[in-house]
């Protein structure tokens, strides 16, 4: 049976786009310290440990799968953001916090949320390509010059979030490689 369920999800991964990836980790990140929380309130501390270990795994996987080359400034604030989530897990860890645990699940959750909106966009213009000049026919996209010198953008802020456009999709796609 274990080794059903392992050709199983080797089929998965490799069957799986780069940004369904990515939403799986944040998935499995989001999981891991939600059971890790349920663990403390056990008092189950071996396991707690074990489980915010995964949590932290995770999310390292995520930072060393940033493209910072492509991605530039929107990668590297990934990258500290996901640096200082860790920090936040160890010290959880340490302390037996779950609201520690909290605030990392409250950051992973909303950066998965922004990406699980751009993902599917972003790979169905990588299939069809798409026009990004405004005085083009119709069926073309108009790009609006101030996306791309947004310094904030790539962090979700949890309030009206802008609805999306190709140079703002592609600018966090990059930030993974998940552009072509």
């Amino acid at each position: 049976m274990q080794k059903a369920a392992q050709a199983y999800l080797s089929t998965q991964v490799h069957t799986t786009s780069k940004g369904e990836l990515l939403i799986m980790l944040y998935d499995a990140a989001i999981k891991f310290m939600k059971q890790a929380k349920i663990k403390i309130d056990e008092k189950d501390f071996a396991a707690k440990g074990i489980l915010i270990s995964k949590a932290i795994e995770v999310i390292s996987e995520l930072t060393a799968s940033l493209n910072k080359e492509k991605g530039g400034e929107i990668a590297e604030n990934l990258s500290k953001l996901y640096i200082y989530c860790n920090t936040r897990l160890l010290q959880a860890n340490l302390k037996m916090d779950n609201e520690k645990i909290d605030e990392v699940i409250r950051i992973i959750d909303g950066i998965a949320s922004a990406y699980k909106e751009i993902i599917p966009t972003v790979e169905a213009q990588n299939a069809v390509p798409l026009q990004t000049h405004a005085s083009s026919s119709s069926g073309s996209t108009n790009v609006n010059a101030s996306f791309v010198n947004d310094p904030g953008y790539g962090l979700p802020t949890g309030q009206n979030m802008p609805t999306p456009n190709t140079m703002r999709l592609k600018k966090a796609a990059n930030a993974y490689g998940t552009s072509r």
